[in-house]
């Protein structure tokens, strides 16, 4: 009988384990890899991956999302009068979930995003809310004052972005979010508010500690990129164990 297979892993600086063991580690006799070729083929022919100018179309919106709200980030610190090295610290990073976030996405699917920032942001600022604009940008006939949004705001910055079609911002939701489409890609945005004063590009999402003193929507937000981080590391430890999963994966994207 094979020795138990560890699957303890390291992660946010801790070390987590699955709540069960693997059921059989021995090696696969000849007719489960029959079985495997016959699934591995069913997955090549029906199951598609997206080809590699839908990825690089993927990855150069993300790269302008994060540098937009970098720059947004950095808007809000000097609103708040913070010193120059305060705003050029501030920082802000964007972090990915779901599907996206294991590479098994479909050519089509929608991208999991959230936005983490300092405790200097705030939903109002994300989303432009609470804007009391200037009397000479309000009209004696305009009935839509009190819709108007910061245009200072992340949420305007990218709605009046070139690229950027079908946006809609849920403010009320249980887990506020933008969702918009960026270059022909659904976008769906959440926001996430630490309690911190910066967010630098080394910022661990999988720390135990991102979550102290943050509200619940924040928590709900945090949640989706710090579980996949969390499943990707447990089912890891070797190629073939993760490439697995992966299969798994896809096929119950494919079935549900």
């Amino acid at each position: 009988m094979p020795p138990p297979i560890d699957l303890t892993a390291t992660i946010g600086g801790r070390k987590v384990s699955p709540a069960l063991p693997i059921v059989d580690g021995s090696a696969s006799p000849p007719n489960e890899l029959q079985f495997n070729a016959t699934l591995s083929s069913f997955i090549s022919q029906n199951v598609p991956l997206e080809p590699i100018e839908g990825i690089r179309t993927r990855e150069r919106v993300l790269v302008k999302m994060g540098n937009l709200c970098r720059e947004w980030v950095k808007s809000v610190a000097a609103k708040r009068g913070l010193s120059s090295d305060a705003v050029a610290s501030a920082g802000g990073e964007l972090f990915t979930s779901g599907s996206y976030r294991l590479g098994v996405h479909e050519p089509g699917a929608d991208i999991d995003t959230i936005v983490v920032v300092p405790n200097i942001c705030t939903k109002e600022d994300f989303f432009g809310s609470g804007y009391v604009p200037p009397d000479s940008m309000v009209q004696d006939d305009d009935d839509d004052v009190n819709e108007m949004r910061d245009p200072d705001s992340l949420a305007e910055r990218i709605r009046r972005h070139p690229d950027v079609t079908n946006f809609i911002p849920v403010e009320g939701a249980a887990v506020p979010i933008l969702t918009f489409d960026w270059e022909g890609i659904n976008i769906d945005l959440l926001f996430a508010r630490l309690n911190a004063p910066s967010v630098p590009a080394n910022f661990d999402i999988d720390n135990d500690m991102v979550l102290s003193g943050v509200d619940s929507a924040t928590e709900k937000s945090l949640n989706g990129p710090r579980v996949t981080n969390l499943i990707a590391a447990l089912v890891g430890g070797t190629e073939e164990r993760y490439q697995t999963f992966l299969t798994v994966v896809r096929l119950v994207r494919k079935w549900a």
